[in-house]
């Protein structure tokens, strides 16, 4: 039996606890065990929400043999520097797939994967690893999605969508067949991406349409 800790203790990592309780192979191949301090310490009042214990931070914590891990960390670039530095000392990530997602036998979905309740990923898609699926994301056929990237609720990329790593997409946005996002774009709520988006930029809109980049979106 594995024993499931939650990288994170914001709303997020709340979520994902209550989504772990209907994901493929719980009280089969792994329990719930506790929660980790990521980029963030809550106040001591907030940690009354969680319905887990904390079990210490990301940069002390001893892993024990039986532990796997999920990220539950919105922001990619903490993401990455969280998982990064539990990978380094040996860390197992585990994907969690909804019981009510629908993930075509042939999806190529990499460890570390949050899929949210009724999410689909359709036929020959790539997902990398540490990507966060939200509520109701679709993702359809031949898509790729990078390391690392958050899709939030009710995220739409159609056919042959190529994005890069460390990708965010706030709530509603969509991506139209072919095209390209490249890594670290931003993608506004609600915003319709009709060809491309350059590395970095961020975008809102429909059609999405670069704006000023503010630091705070992503840090």
């Amino acid at each position: 039996m594995k024993h499931l800790i939650i990288v994170g203790v914001g709303g997020l990592a709340r979520e994902t606890y209550w989504n772990a309780k209907s994901s493929l192979g719980f009280n089969e191949d792994w329990d719930m065990k506790g929660f980790l301090d990521g980029d963030v310490k809550l106040p001591e009042t907030e940690y009354q929400k969680l319905e887990m214990p904390v079990l210490g931070n990301v940069s002390s914590y001893r892993i024990e043999e039986y532990d796997v891990f999920i990220c539950a960390i919105g922001n990619p670039a903490v993401k990455k520097r969280m998982t990064d530095l539990l990978e380094e000392r040996g860390a197992h990530f585990i994907s969690l797939i909804h019981e009510t997602a629908i993930v075509h036998g042939n999806v190529e979905l990499k460890p570390g994967c949050i899929v949210f309740p009724w999410c689909s990923v359709h036929d020959h898609s790539q997902i990398g690893k540490h990507v966060l699926l939200g509520n109701r994301v679709g993702i359809a056929h031949d898509c790729t999605v990078g390391d690392y990237s958050c899709l939030m609720g009710s995220v739409g990329l159609c056919g042959n969508v190529q994005v890069g790593e460390g990708t965010y997409w706030a709530d509603g946005a969509l991506a139209l067949p072919h095209a390209k996002i490249g890594d670290k774009a931003y993608v506004g709520v609600r915003s319709v991406v009709f060809k491309r988006v350059k590395a970095g930029q961020t975008v809102f809109g429909n059609p999405a349409l670069p704006i000023p980049r503010s630091e705070e979106l992503h840090e």
